[in-house]
């Protein structure tokens, strides 16, 4: 294949199919835990932070007992520190059916939409909410339709 210079295409890469942002630690596949709650070496594609694994382990435990409900997870620690590779490793430790939603700094703080209306937005994508509805559908033909008097 050639491009429009005139130049050689030797590979051509897709992106997603959803189309959406590039994310960061798409690598990471969870904690890298064994079944005792111990952190391999290296795994899930995390390496190193065995405590902090461990820790975060011991947080998708209680989320999974339900033990955490309407409480939050903060995690703490310096630039470069491994705290949104754990919070990825924790979201995927737990499953699509707990809410989890990235949000960068430079989406929050905006000149044109406030902090608060850019937070509450996030939660509720974060949220969720799926309504189920029952409803009685009747087929036939109308006959006759009569009014009443009040």
């Amino acid at each position: 294949m050639v491009d429009d210079a005139g130049m050689k295409i030797t590979e051509v890469v897709r992106s997603d199919a959803s189309g959406g942002r590039v994310v960061s630690h798409s690598h990471v596949k969870g904690l890298g835990l064994t079944a005792s709650g111990v952190a391999a070496t290296s795994g899930a594609g995390l390496i190193g932070q065995q405590a902090a694994r461990e820790a975060a382990g011991i947080a998708v435990d209680l989320i999974r007992c339900r033990k955490m409900a309407g409480r939050t997870l903060l995690l703490v620690g310096a630039p470069g520190s491994g705290k949104s590779a754990i919070a990825r490793a924790i979201s995927k430790e737990l499953g699509t059916r707990v809410p989890f939603f990235v949000l960068s700094g430079s989406e929050v703080y905006s000149a044109e939409v406030k902090k608060s209306e850019v937070l509450m937005e996030a939660f509720r994508r974060a949220i969720g909410l799926r309504i189920k509805e029952t409803k009685e559908v009747y087929e036939g033909e109308v006959t006759e339709l009569v009014p009443e008097e009040s």
